[in-house]
């Protein structure tokens, strides 16, 4: 393998030239066909996005012929388990093993991927978010895409595969999910064009992929959003809503931790709410603060101010302390947007 396509260049851009002036995912499209074995992972606490794109570009590595491992190091919720490949993804570390080249989705860093010494490897970051990073050898981060699964429907045209039924429904499913079912203001001629493409190319019903991301909780997801929603309540005139999750009421579930991390988009339909704040208790003293917003609202801005980040309307980050504060803070944060 050609060396020099590892100069650690820092391509995070929003547009697709490198100083160079090369093409950004013609050069990772470069990359993999050079290489043998390639290893995929995908963030902590994975979502349809990642998990979808994951899995496309898994499928696409394989139709080239390549030794290829997904690997993360955390489970995804129900229903992504019924995604089309889902059994071959490993949770595991990908150190020690040798691998060519290590494609990292929406996760540049150990802290967003859980895997350790990845300096041992040549890395691919492909993100969607603003902060997604330039820790990679080679880094394709563009916040103007609604999902990273956009990004991998680009680099499936740039390595010229054949968008089967499971790779098209995994990437349907991936932006599908970032973009609220083609409902956000995320949403773009780009992500409908896509998604069209991915139909017209392999005969896939977005019935169906509709069905298994919207349409699918168990029951006792049911009963859980009940009782988070019991603790629902509007302040700063009813432009603010918060809910929150305790460990206890999972007590009599049977439910992961994981399968919460939807809820916070049901709270957000609430007419008038502009913002919509989720506190999860992770552990004692310790909440993970899930934002949505509207409009004019910026929940990045928020969650930038405790170290998290995301998008312009869906972000989040960890708070250390007890629920009121957290409560005071966070809403002394917002109050300064809505002024």
């Amino acid at each position: 393998m050609n060396g020099n396509f590892f100069n650690r260049e820092n391509l995070v851009s929003n547009h697709k030239e490198d100083p160079a002036g090369q093409d950004i995912p013609t050069r990772i499209a470069r990359v993999l066909r050079e290489a043998d074995r390639i290893a995929v992972t995908s963030h902590v606490r994975p979502d349809a996005d990642c998990i979808g794109s994951g899995l496309a570009i898994s499928a696409m590595l394989r139709q080239m012929d390549k030794d290829v491992a997904f690997c993360n190091t955390d489970p995804a919720p129900f229903p992504l388990t019924r995604l089309p490949g889902f059994e071959s993804i490993q949770y595991r570390q990908i150190y020690p093993d040798p691998f060519d080249v290590l494609v990292l989705i929406e996760g540049s860093t150990e802290d967003r991927n859980g895997q350790k010494h990845l300096d041992h490897y040549r890395t691919i970051n492909i993100d969607h978010h603003a902060t997604g990073g330039s820790n990679a050898d080679i880094n394709w981060v563009c916040s103007g895409a609604a999902a990273v699964g956009e990004l991998i429907y680009e680099l499936g045209i740039k390595l010229g595969v054949a968008f089967t039924p499971e790779i098209a429904f995994n990437l349907y499913a991936a932006i599908a999910s970032d973009t609220g079912s083609f409902k956000y203001s995320n949403t773009t001629y780009r992500s409908l064009f896509i998604a069209s493409e991915l139909v017209r190319l392999s005969g896939i019903e977005p019935s169906d992929v509709g069905e298994l991301l919207f349409y699918s909780n168990p029951l006792e997801k049911v009963r859980l959003i009940q009782k988070v929603l019991s603790t629902l309540e509007l302040t700063l005139g009813g432009r603010v809503c918060i809910i929150r999750f305790e460990r206890n009421f999972l007590s009599h579930l049977t439910l992961n931790d994981i399968e919460t991390e939807d809820i916070v988009s049901i709270a957000r339909s609430i007419l008038g709410v502009r913002m919509t704040l989720f506190f999860k208790e992770i552990g004692e003293g310790r909440f993970r603060i899930s934002l949505r917003s509207k409009g004019e609202l910026n929940a990045q801005q928020v969650a930038r101010r405790f170290g998290g980040g995301g998008h312009d309307h869906a972000a989040g980050f960890f708070f250390e302390g007890d629920l009121e504060e957290a409560r005071r803070k966070v809403l002394a944060v917002v109050k300064e947007q809505l002024s």
